[in-house]
């Protein structure tokens, strides 16, 4: 494994030979022509921040806008997010124009490759660098010439801010992270989420479904007659992977919740990725429903969203990648906040519900290694759990996950 010392060492050179910079006093540009997001958050963080990348396009429609972030998610950007297609001739100069701005450009960045941290040097200065998690990643903007860094106050140790222009104080009261991130950017709010703003097309072959008794999956050709069969609006989704056992509902339930739709003539398809599969055995032991057994990438997973009736899943990176797909889903929450995680007001307009259960041992106040008030959740590992078990998965009854799916049936 690829050590993180030399992109270290060469940062910490790169801040000595520009600490003269701190002798000169800076002013915010009121009117940026690059901004940089900079962060290593996981998936589900990564989409949240979609709110702040609207709310920065609605403010600054010509600022180039570029994600600075983990190369695996790289591939969600594939399609310049927030670009309108128009065909030729069906726009005026204007929508043009727009059409070239409403554009984010995803530059991946691996802290643990030195050719990473170099090829920082190949992007544009930043006017503003927006930081929306770890704030050590501000050191990245500042080595690049920054003239204005903003993040949220709080991260420890205190020199991680020592480079920041100017730091937010948390909400006070509570608020959803996506809602939370649009406070990086001044301005009015971004509008509500509309899917047509993120295409996603996914170009790879899809593996057929593997059954109890598969020994190796066959391949489908999307270009064949016989893949148009893959998908109908009687499939659902149940997306039962999760890495931490925190987040898993038990066997009998999926299976009772799969009872249910096959008594409504529908077909449901199981999926887990890479080291989550030890549920999906149990599950196909007793059950043989077709699944997709971690031999998905991440375009072919939200291809097979993108196609269902219904996605049921837990949360994690899946659940909040839906809101953006906008397949009507119900998310299943056990020790995660649904405050924090599920409501937001840009996604006010997704057909998404969440399901949970009140739990006074959701009782840890941290959000993104900072302490907050009114923040309830857990973040213990099972072995740390008071219970010893996900008790707070295990108290979601499959009546309430069915009365959720029942509200988008009608």
């Amino acid at each position: 494994m690829s050590s993180r010392t030399p992109s270290r060492l060469a940062l910490l050179l790169m801040i000595i030979l520009q600490s003269w910079r701190w002798l000169i006093p800076r002013k915010k540009p009121k009117d940026p022509k690059t901004i940089w997001i900079v962060h290593q958050l996981l998936l589900g963080d990564t989409i949240m921040l979609t709110g702040l990348l609207a709310k920065i396009r609605a403010n600054y429609p010509h600022a180039k806008i570029i994600m600075i972030a983990n190369p695996s998610f790289a591939i969600l950007y594939q399609k310049k997010l927030y670009q309108y297609p128009f065909e030729k001739g069906q726009c005026n100069q204007e929508q043009r124009h727009q059409n070239q701005a409403y554009n984010v450009q995803y530059w991946g960045y691996n802290p643990r490759k030195f050719c990473s941290f170099v090829r920082l040097f190949l992007l544009p200065k930043p006017d503003w660098a927006l930081v929306p998690g770890d704030n050590r990643y501000g050191w990245l903007a500042f080595v690049r010439g920054a003239k204005w860094t903003v993040g949220f106050t709080g991260d420890c140790p205190a020199y991680k801010q020592w480079c920041f222009n100017e730091l937010l104080p948390l909400p006070k009261r509570a608020t959803a992270v996506t809602d939370m991130m649009q406070q990086l950017c001044i301005g009015k709010e971004a509008p509500p989420y509309q899917p047509k703003q993120w295409k996603i097309y996914n170009h790879q072959r899809l593996p057929a479904y593997t059954y109890r008794n598969d020994q190796a999956p066959n391949i489908i050709d999307l270009k064949s007659p016989s893949a148009e069969n893959e998908y109908t609006n009687n499939k659902i989704l149940f997306h039962i992977g999760a890495k931490s056992a925190t987040k898993h509902w038990s066997t009998e339930n999926w299976l009772a919740l799969a009872d249910y739709f096959k008594q409504q003539n529908r077909q449901v398809i199981l999926s887990a990725g890479k080291g989550e599969t030890d549920q999906l055995d149990e599950i196909q032991k007793i059950s043989n429903l077709p699944s997709y057994r971690a031999n998905l990438s991440l375009l072919q997973l939200i291809e097979i969203m993108q196609n269902v009736e219904l996605i049921v899943c837990l949360d994690n990176g899946i659940g909040q990648l839906a809101k953006v797909i906008a397949t009507p889903t119900v998310c299943l929450f056990g020790a995660g906040s649904t405050t924090l995680f599920a409501e937001a007001k840009f996604w006010q307009d997704i057909p998404y519900r969440s399901v949970t259960t009140e739990m006074e041992c959701r009782d840890t106040h941290l959000l993104f290694k900072r302490e907050i008030d009114w923040v309830q959740t857990c973040n213990r590992s099972i072995q740390d759990c008071v219970h010893q078990k996900p008790i707070c998965m295990q108290n979601i009854a499959v009546k309430q996950v069915i009365e959720a799916c029942e509200k988008f049936q009608h």
